[in-house]
């Protein structure tokens, strides 16, 4: 039995491995918005005279859009499959991004570019790179969603020095431009030659074929039954919850040790080291996410960022304390993501994963967004980000608890069992 689980994870790797490719990079690129404006919050602050909480305004508007687009999005995968939805979002995203050079004094064309960042960001959401990874892997699930979603590590790690440097050589329009340039050229050429998620394939062969049947892989609950359980409603809630609270701290993490006194290099420096700290997260995670209870994984790593909390706090000033405490961020934003796709595919299966898991990460985009924009509303009243940092304490372990309420993983049906009375989508294992 184990030899034949071997055999299966391993061919998994060999016919689908080179497809993490484009999906890691694919996840960096969503996450660019945020972690290149902590580090442009100051020359646009100084620019332009805006307030931190009008600066953050941006991503709370791709938010509100994703409340909207994130189960479209899911619908659209569901029946076109993801590649047709991320090929063209890749060129799409990079275009708005550089747009965002062109904003001026009125707060209202910042507004305006951020509605065309928001709209094409939601064909580069991370729903559409998770669903392509959990309708090729079973056995190795957690340790590829890891690999991919490691992408907002590298992202983490790579933005704010990197936007530092555009910043310093060309000013902020320069940064924005450099950014869509570089990434455009990176990401495009991956995404067409390596993407694709099995609804592509089965498309296809459904075209050859001219059947309608669906493959037995894609078992899983319908979306109404989805919509019905409350795993959904407590994964959901859990999500945007913690997405809320940890993302004031990530987004800003830069302007927050520059509040603690270290100056804009080095901080942006410290803070890219959150993506180190995100990557072990991730890879360390998959492995546990495979071998362990999700939900155990999940509640431990929401706790951590306490750690950070804790850390800035009692030593303001200090670099040394401050890139410890950055590291210990990263690895719960290195792991929180990664369980609640691996979650979202154990209980909901995958014939509706696109448009359950969508929703959530619609739901989850939206506190991504409205994070930000609440921790520097509550700096530019304070002068101060300590009264947030206090705040999201209480929500870290309250999280802890939602995810340990998530339960046993059911058994799905396929649609062909559906029909013949075999199978049960609510009978649960492990």
């Amino acid at each position: 039995m184990q030899s034949g689980g071997t055999s299966m994870g391993a061919s998994e790797w060999r016919r689908h491995g080179t497809m993490l490719l484009p999906c890691t990079l694919g996840i960096m690129l969503c996450s660019v918005p945020n972690y290149s404006l902590g580090v442009l919050i100051r020359p646009l602050e100084q620019e332009f005279g805006w307030t931190r909480a009008e600066i953050s305004s941006g991503p709370f508007i791709i938010a509100l859009i994703a409340l909207i687009g994130g189960p479209l999005v899911g619908m659209a995968m569901d029946r076109f499959g993801a590649r047709r939805i991320a090929l063209p979002g890749v060129l799409c995203f990079c275009a708005a991004l550089a747009l965002l050079s062109m904003a001026s004094q009125d707060i209202r064309t910042w507004w305006l570019l951020w509605i065309v960042v928001g709209m094409t960001a939601m064909a580069v959401i991370p729903s559409i790179w998770t669903f392509a990874i959990n309708s090729f892997f079973d056995a190795n699930r957690g340790k590829a969603l890891a690999i991919a979603l490691s992408g907002t590590g590298i992202g983490a790690f790579l933005m704010p020095p990197l936007t530092n440097l555009l910043v310093e050589d060309y000013g902020w329009r320069g940064a924005y431009l450099g950014l869509a340039l570089i990434l455009g050229m990176l990401c495009l050429p991956l995404t067409f030659f390596l993407f694709r998620s099995a609804a592509d394939v089965h498309r296809v062969s459904q075209a050859a074929s001219k059947s309608n049947l669906m493959p037995a892989k894609l078992a899983g609950m319908t979306a109404q039954q989805g919509f019905r359980t409350p795993k959904f409603y407590n994964l959901a809630a859990v999500t945007v919850i913690f997405s809320t609270a940890i993302c004031g701290l990530t987004a800003n993490q830069t302007p927050i040790l520059i509040a603690q006194g270290l100056n804009p290099a080095n901080a942006a420096a410290v803070a890219g080291l959150m993506g180190i700290g995100s990557i072990i997260g991730r890879l360390a995670g998959g492995i546990l996410l495979d071998r362990w209870d999700a939900k155990k994984v999940a509640a431990i790593s929401v706790l951590t960022p306490c750690i950070n909390v804790g850390l800035l706090l009692a030593f303001p000033g200090s670099v040394e304390v401050a890139m410890i405490a950055t590291l210990v961020l990263g690895l719960a934003i290195g792991t929180e993501l990664d369980a609640v796709a691996y979650l979202a595919a154990r209980h909901f299966g995958l014939r509706r994963l696109g448009l359950l898991y969508g929703t959530i990460n619609g739901l989850m985009l939206f506190a991504n967004g409205l994070a930000p924009m609440l921790a520097n509303y509550v700096y530019d009243v304070a002068r101060s980000y300590h009264p947030y940092m206090w705040a999201v304490i209480p929500a870290f372990f309250l999280t802890a608890v939602m995810f340990l309420m998530m339960g046993s993983y059911p058994t799905h049906a396929s649609p062909e069992d559906a029909v013949s009375g075999a199978g049960d989508n609510g009978r649960a294992t492990g």
